[in-house]
């Protein structure tokens, strides 16, 4: 993976005007979707989809449990 991977913007497959939010992995290839037709097709998706990778997601730092002196 290059630096180059991680500034991709994926547009919603569905409306092709939102920016995506998920990128939904199938047997026979990927969609990008908006949270909006996520959500809309969430059902559907749950059952089709291996995975399903959250675009922007921020992960909250681990706490410091003990300091090394």
């Amino acid at each position: 993976m290059t630096s180059d991977d991680l500034n991709i913007v994926y547009y919603c497959d569905a409306c092709s005007v939102a920016r995506a939010s998920y990128i939904i992995k199938l047997l026979d290839g990927e969609l990008a979707m908006c949270s909006h037709h996520y959500n809309k097709h969430k059902e559907a998706l749950d059952i089709k989809a291996y995975e399903v990778i959250e675009l922007n997601k921020t992960e909250e730092a681990a706490p410091i449990l003990e300091k090394a002196e």
